[in-house]
C-alpha cells in the first residue's frame, strides 16, 4: 500500500510539472501566432489549451498542487469574465428587434432602405456568427487566466514564467532589429499598409509588435527592479559594476533592446505608452513610500538612467521623432471617433454585438470620405466595447481592471518580498501600457496580444497568494 501511495504521489508530481512546462511552452508558441481566431493554429492551440487544464484538474483531484488562494482572490474578477462569457451568449440567443429598425430605417444616408448586403437575423447581435467566434475566443482567454493563477503556487515558478518572458521579449526584439537593418521582411508585404522600414518581426502591424513587446518586457523589468531593490544599500558604481560583470546583465540587455525596438517600430503610441507607464506607477508607488521600504535614495539612479534613454532616442529613433513632427498625429483617427460615437448612441446600453464594428461603420459611414477599406476596428478600445458590448460590456472590463490594479496595489503594500514587489509593480506598468495604448489602437483585440495580456493579469492575483521562504524553503501557496 505504501509503495502504492509512493508512485501515485510520484506520478502526480510529475504530471504536475509536465502540465506546467507546457503551459510555458504555450506562451512561447502563442507569440508567434498572428491569425484570426477561426484559423485552423488558433483552434488547435485551443484544443491544447483544454487538454492542459483538463489534465490540471485530474492532477489536482489526485492531490496535485494549486494555488487556491490565489484563486479565492480572483474571484470577483473570474465572476465579471463569466458575465462578460454570459454577454456574448446572449446576444446569439436573445431575439432584439430593435437594432435592425436603428440599422435599417434610421440612417437617412441609405434614404431608409438597407444595403444589399446586410442580412439582419432579428437577434440581440447584428452578425451572430461574428459573435460566437468572439465568444470561443473569450473561452479559450478565459480558460487562461483561471489556469494561470492556479498553475503559479511557488517563487520557483515565478522564476521560470520571467524568464521565459523574457526570452521571447529578448527574441522578437532582436529578430525585428536585425530583419530591419537586414532590409528582411518576415511578413507578406501585401499585408502591409504603408510604414514599410518600421522594425515589426512577425508582426504585420508594427503598432502591435510595439504592443507585444511592451508587455513582454515583463521579465526583464521585474528581474531589474529587484535587483534595485536587493541593492538599497549599495553605492551606484558598485552596484553597475556588479550588474555588468555577471549574469544579471541580461535584464539590462532585454530592457535596452527591448526600448530600440519600440523605437525602430515606429510606433507612437507604444513608445509613449510604456515610457510614461514607467514613470507614472514608479511615482505613484514612491508617493506612497512603497519604493523607499526596499531602495533607500533611488532617485539617484534617474539622472543616469534619464541620459541612457535620451542617448538610444538620438541613436534609435530619428524616424519616430519624424512622426512625431507631422502635421496629422490622429489622422482620420478622430472623423471615425465621431462617427463610432454616433452609432453608440443609438444603442449605447446594449450595443450591436461582439464582433459587429464592421457592420455597424459601414452602414453608419454612407458616402464619407474615409479610405475604401474595411473598418473593422474604432481604433480605440473603450469605443469599440462600447459599441459592440455596450455600455454593460463596457462597465464589466473597467471593473475587470479595477480589481486587478488593486489586487496589484495591495500585494506591493502588504508583501515585504523584493521579487514579489518587483513582480507586481512590473504587471502594473505593462498592463497601464496596453490600456494607454488601447486609447488609440486595437492591440487589445489581437489574439496573441490579449493572451499575454490576460496572462500577466493573472499575475495581480496569484502573486500576492503565494507564501513567502521560511528558513530557506521555497515558496508555496497551499495546495
Amino acid at each position: 500500500m505504501s509503495r502504492f501511495l509512493f508512485w501515485h504521489r510520484y506520478g502526480v508530481r510529475v504530471l504536475d510539472t509536465l502540465i506546467w512546462y507546457g503551459y510555458l511552452l504555450m506562451l512561447i508558441v502563442v507569440s508567434f501566432i498572428n491569425d484570426f481566431y477561426s484559423s485552423q493554429i488558433w483552434l488547435t492551440l485551443s484544443a491544447y489549451v483544454y487538454l492542459l487544464g483538463g489534465l490540471f484538474v485530474f492532477s489536482v483531484i489526485n492531490g496535485g498542487r494549486c494555488n487556491r488562494s490565489g484563486l479565492v482572490r480572483a474571484k470577483y474578477a473570474i465572476m465579471i469574465l463569466c458575465a462578460m462569457l454570459l454577454l456574448l451568449l446572449l446576444q446569439i440567443i436573445v431575439p432584439v428587434e430593435r437594432h435592425t429598425e436603428l440599422l435599417l430605417f434610421n440612417n437617412l444616408l441609405f434614404d431608409s432602405v438597407p444595403p444589399s448586403w446586410f442580412k439582419p437575423h432579428g437577434l440581440w447581435s447584428i452578425v451572430p456568427e461574428k459573435t460566437r467566434w468572439l465568444l470561443n475566443s473569450e473561452v479559450l482567454v478565459f480558460s487562461l487566466f483561471v489556469l494561470s493563477i492556479a498553475l503559479i503556487y511557488s517563487r520557483r515558478r515565478l522564476k521560470q514564467l520571467l524568464i521565459v518572458l523574457l526570452c521571447v521579449g529578448l527574441a522578437h526584439s532582436l529578430v525585428a532589429i536585425l530583419a530591419k537593418y537586414g532590409g528582411i521582411t518576415l511578413v507578406d508585404t501585401k499585408q502591409l499598409d504603408g510604414h514599410f522600414t518600421a522594425a515589426r518581426a512577425w508582426f504585420i502591424n508594427r503598432n502591435h509588435f510595439a504592443a507585444f513587446i511592451s508587455l513582454s518586457m515583463l521579465g526583464a523589468l521585474a528581474f531589474q527592479l529587484k535587483f534595485f531593490m536587493s541593492k538599497k544599500n549599495a553605492g551606484f558604481a558598485s552596484m553597475v559594476l556588479e550588474q555588468l560583470t555577471s549574469y544579471r546583465i541580461i535584464y539590462l540587455l532585454g530592457l535596452v533592446v527591448g526600448i530600440v525596438a519600440l523605437l525602430l517600430s515606429q510606433s507612437r503610441a507604444g513608445f509613449l505608452a510604456f515610457l510614461l507607464s514607467v514613470i507614472l506607477v514608479l511615482a505613484f508607488i514612491d508617493k506612497r513610500g512603497l519604493i523607499r521600504r526596499f531602495t533607500l535614495g533611488w532617485r539617484r539612479l534617474l539622472v543616469p538612467t534619464g541620459i541612457a534613454i535620451a542617448v538610444i532616442i538620438f541613436y534609435f529613433g530619428g524616424e519616430l521623432l519624424l512622426r512625431f513632427s507631422s502635421d496629422s498625429l490622429l489622422g482620420e483617427r478622430l472623423a471615425q471617433w465621431s462617427l463610432t460615437w454616433g452609432a453608440i448612441t443609438q444603442s449605447w446600453l446594449l450595443g450591436y454585438g461582439g464582433n459587429s464594428y464592421a457592420d455597424v461603420f459601414q452602414i453608419h459611414r454612407g458616402y464619407q470620405d474615409f479610405r475604401q477599406v474595411i473598418f473593422n476596428q474604432s481604433h480605440n478600445d473603450y469605443l469599440h466595447i462600447w459599441l459592440e458590448q455596450g455600455l454593460i460590456g463596457l462597465a464589466l472590463w473597467l471593473g475587470l481592471l479595477a480589481l486587478a490594479f488593486r489586487s496589484a496595489y495591495a500585494g506591493i503594500k502588504s508583501n515585504a518580498s523584493t521579487l514579489v514587489s518587483s513582480i507586481l509593480i512590473s504587471v502594473l506598468i505593462v498592463m497601464l501600457a496596453a490600456l494607454s495604448q488601447s486609447l488609440v489602437d486595437f492591440n487589445l483585440q489581437i489574439v496573441n496580444i490579449r493572451v499575454y495580456f490576460f496572462a500577466i493579469m493573472s499575475l495581480a492575483f496569484s502573486v500576492p497568494a503565494i507564501r513567502q521562504r521560511k528558513r530557506g524553503s521555497e515558496n508555496s501557496a497551499h495546495a
